[in-house]
């Protein structure tokens, strides 16, 4: 309920800021690389930190975390309130990512140590769905917001909501009773056990980091490519509104298949249609634009109650193994972002989307063979396998 209710509004925000900030860097004369650099840097940092701060979310438990993410995000849109300076537009985008990126494990934690496991994957699906339904509405509202009050006011409707949000969670998540978690000795021995993970968790490493890299290529500067083709404010964010809405009526009925069919089918299943999604989206139409965006919120439907419950299987319903992989992804799409704007600015705005759906339908290709989920009585037991052909991906 707590966590229902805070995505409602955090949603909102969310949405509205991922779909304005590429836009309003544009609007002020910056490149696609410039874009591309703030969010690279921003990766890189929250990175860092986040096996830190896995330690200290099963140490503190992750209600507080969930609330200090919630203050980092209304800061981070805040910022964008006032004409900001490139370093003021790093530190937005810097404290909105750490809040995002903390704050999932923070709150996936929270459901886990709450309900059954075994059930997790159709409870992500419909917290989720809350999510996506108030996050849908974020763009296309944001775009039409800057068109008749410019950037700074759709901005501070955005804030108003995270902070409505907030103080929701911070009320009705104050009775609710957690099972107590394995927590980690040390901040160093997070840091030991990322970089030295067993090998099945490694190669799962390998697999996230693949497929965040693949999506960093053109994910977060999607609206400003719309933009550049055409598409104005708010047609770009009701493009993105589209992908929302079909990822918010998919996420339940998702969420049941994984529990049923296993995350690994979810997993292989989002990285073919984002592969799709990408090659239509390298020259965007409406016509191809919008089948696009469909493509990509059935990806995403099944991404995130895999994502999560191939997580808790492997790493238990702690703060620390969520961050773990959150910290690969954050290194593994650091670069992208910018290597995607050079590809964009000094090759061709086709060269991002074609090299990640070659990715992408890589990992789709080779998923089955890379973990296999095997059931042992009554318990899950997830075994992550690579074949022959890959055996370089072992770390």
């Amino acid at each position: 309920m707590a966590v229902a209710a805070y995505n409602v509004f955090r949603g909102f925000a969310v949405g509205g800021y991922m779909a304005l900030f590429p836009m309003y860097m544009r609007s002020l004369g910056y490149s696609m690389e410039n874009i591309g650099g703030v969010i690279a840097v921003s990766s890189l940092v929250s990175a860092l930190v986040l096996p830190a701060v896995g330690v200290y979310i099963d140490r503190m438990g992750p209600r507080t975390w969930v609330i200090l993410t919630g203050v980092l995000q209304l800061a981070g849109i805040a910022i964008l309130i006032p004409d900001p300076s490139l370093a003021g537009l790093t530190t937005s985008y810097l404290l909105f990512l750490l809040s995002f990126m903390a704050g999932q494990p923070s709150r996936m934690s929270f459901l886990a140590r709450s309900i059954d496991v075994s059930s997790l994957g159709y409870i992500v699906g419909v917290t989720s769905s809350v999510f996506s339904a108030s996050r849908l509405v974020g763009p296309a509202a944001g775009g039409y917001i800057s068109e008749a009050l410019g950037f700074q006011g759709a901005f501070e409707v955005l804030a108003a909501s995270s902070l409505v949000g907030l103080m929701l969670f911070t009320i009705l998540s104050a009775g609710v009773r957690l099972r107590e978690v394995n927590r980690p000795r040390s901040v160093l021995e997070a840091y030991k056990s990322l970089l030295n993970p067993d090998p099945g968790f490694g190669r799962f490493l390998v697999f996230i980091g693949v497929d965040r890299l693949s999506w960093s290529l053109w994910f977060q500067m999607l609206t400003a490519h719309l933009y550049n083709h055409g598409f104005s404010e708010f047609q770009a964010g009701l493009a993105v509104t589209v992908s929302g809405v079909v990822q918010t009526g998919g996420l339940p009925l998702a969420g049941r298949l994984v529990d049923r069919l296993g995350a690994v089918i979810g997993l292989i299943a989002s990285e073919a249609l984002g592969a799709m999604a990408a090659l239509l989206l390298m020259d965007p139409t409406p016509l191809r634009v919008y089948p696009a965006m469909v493509l990509m919120g059935v990806s995403i439907a099944y991404w995130v109650p895999s994502y999560n419950k191939m997580v808790a299987l492997l790493r238990g319903e702690g703060g620390t193994g969520y961050t773990q992989v959150n910290t690969v992804r954050s290194i593994a799409g650091a670069p992208g972002p910018y290597l995607g704007g050079l590809l964009y600015d000094a090759i061709s705005p086709m060269a991002p989307f074609a090299v990640s759906s070659i990715l992408l339908l890589s990992l789709s290709i080779l998923g089955r063979k890379l973990m296999i989920v095997e059931r042992a009585e009554e318990e899950t037991v997830v075994k992550v396998l690579a074949p022959e052909p890959v055996k370089s991906w072992d770390s």
